[in-house]
């Protein structure tokens, strides 16, 4: 029953060790004597009275029913007469925390202490060996991990260095090394090269985004974490550790100014990114586009449209969401109708009005702004009362982006907008309000090289009335309209998009 009760005490306090002797306290110093009665006392009884003196709660297991006759009248120090009466009877003990002191035989009291740490069980040299483990994986898994599969060796983790401590045999090691290297894919235990890749196409940010997510980074993290035969039973800690392998194994950095890669990376990975840079890092093909912005009158419209249709076999009409469409291959027309020298015509004749024209060269799958216009600044007051200013923009604002297929044609995606300014204010004036006619359009059309598309439908009525006359006389009520004259005027215009795109080889 007593064996019993000591254990319990074990498991409810942690063992705190005195190694040959009392730890520095200042109560173990306390002067005490140490006096008998005439016929003896219990030894058992003696240490009870002795350690309660300064506050220990003493527990004997195993102390001997022996009676002894002891008188030390003048006061020692506490610790002097303890180790006395214990080394005297051959006893040892074991101070607990909340001063709890087991006392009897060392076989009894050994349970009690800690048991020290054995040596590796080998004659080889012992080697000590620090492993640093990456951040965030937990150095106690990997220490526990190393226990299981090398039970020989001493292992301490050290948290706060983000390390664990290995002693043992140069085999050993070697064998603690691989697992570190196959659970903890630590930076300086992969061999890893950096290197240089200068670019002289592709753009450095633009490339190092595509070959993050071109599976290459996934290839390295699965090679650095191959599972361990005889590590079957920590597959968990090794998928804890796979989370971090990733970014160690393989790293790449765009500079932009010299428009190169930085790569840190194994050599069978950096043979990998060569292979996929120069087929990534080629010239990278140009476009011309010409672009012509023209604005005709409605009834002139629906005549192109009637002549394109009917007599010119280059033509091709079909409805797009955006309007009218028409094909025209100049190419292929040596005698025909040339669209631009139509539009010329009806514009010297006053019946189309030229808005914008544009030629522009643009790499393969790049987008090109076109604005031509300006911009005014409106004032509006916001709910605190302060004042604030906003920008506006108007007249022609055009993107273009070209594409070419493989097949050889260009995929021309184009978004146009044309407003005007309607509201009149003079120079220097900060308008309340300002109104604008505006008209939109975007499309997408497929192209031949040298070939011309014509979209319309982007309709615009102005109603004008203008009156003119005889000074004084057609202001006179009832007969100045005998001296004046009302032009009304309602106008219908489209604005055409002619657009044509050539492949720069």
């Amino acid at each position: 029953m007593k064996r019993f009760l000591l254990l319990i005490l074990m498991v409810l306090f942690s063992v705190v060790w005195a190694q040959s002797s009392l730890p520095d306290d200042a109560r173990f110093d306390t002067p005490v004597s140490l006096v008998t009665q005439s016929e003896g006392e219990l030894l058992q009884a003696m240490i009870e009275s002795l350690a309660l003196s300064v506050g220990l709660t003493p527990i004997a297991d195993g102390v001997p029913e022996q009676i002894v006759n002891l008188r030390i009248e003048e006061p020692k120090p506490f610790r002097q007469l303890w180790d006395i009466l214990l080394q005297r009877y051959n006893l040892d003990f074991a101070l607990l925390e909340n001063d709890v002191i087991v006392v009897g035989s060392s076989a009894n009291v050994a349970e009690f202490k800690p048991q020290p740490v054995a040596e590796p069980n080998t004659t080889e040299p012992v080697v000590q060996e620090f492993y640093r483990i990456q951040e965030g994986i937990d150095v106690e898994q990997i220490a526990e991990l190393i226990r299981r599969i090398v039970p020989d060796v001493v292992i301490e983790a050290l948290p706060g260095l983000q390390s664990v401590l290995v002693r043992g045999s140069q085999a050993q090691q070697n064998q603690v090394a691989l697992i570190v290297k196959q659970y903890n894919p630590i930076v300086d235990q992969i061999n890893r090269e950096l290197r240089v890749y200068p670019l002289s196409n592709a753009s450095a940010e633009e490339l190092a985004t595509v070959l993050q997510g071109s599976g290459v980074l996934a290839q390295a993290a699965s090679a650095a974490n191959a599972a361990d035969p005889n590590a079957a039973d920590n597959a968990q800690a090794a998928d804890n550790a796979a989370g971090a392998a990733a970014t160690n194994v393989f790293t790449i950095v765009a500079d932009k100014g010299s428009n190169s890669l930085i790569v840190n990376a194994p050599a069978d990975i950096h043979s990998r990114i060569a292979e996929l840079i120069t087929q990534l890092d080629v010239p990278r093909q140009q476009v011309n586009v010409q672009l012509r912005i023209q604005e005709i009158t409605s009834e002139q419209a629906a005549r192109l449209g009637i002549n394109l249709t009917t007599a010119l076999g280059n033509f091709a009409v079909n409805l797009l969401e955006g309007g009218l469409k028409f094909i025209f291959d100049a190419q292929q027309s040596v005698s025909g109708l040339n669209i631009g020298a139509v539009l010329d015509t009806l514009e010297r004749q006053g019946l189309s009005r030229k808005v914008d024209d544009t030629n522009i060269t643009v790499l393969n799958n790049e987008q090109a702004n076109l604005k031509s216009g300006g911009r005014v600044e409106i004032q509006f007051q916001g709910a605190d009362g302060s004042v604030g200013f906003r920008t506006l923009e108007y007249g022609v604002i055009v993107s273009m982006t070209p594409r070419i297929t493989n097949d050889g044609r260009v995929i021309v995606s184009v978004e146009a907008e044309i407003s005007d300014l309607l509201t009149p204010f003079s120079e220097g004036e900060i308008p309340n309000r300002v109104d604008f006619s505006e008209r939109k359009t975007s499309s997408t059309v497929t192209l031949a090289p040298g070939q011309t598309v014509v979209l319309g439908g982007l309709f615009q009525n102005s109603f004008s009335q203008t009156t003119t006359g005889v000074p004084v006389l057609s202001t006179i009520p009832f007969i100045g309209n005998l001296f004046s004259q009302t032009d009304i005027q309602d106008k219908d215009t489209e604005l055409l998009l002619i657009i044509t795109a050539d492949i720069i080889e």
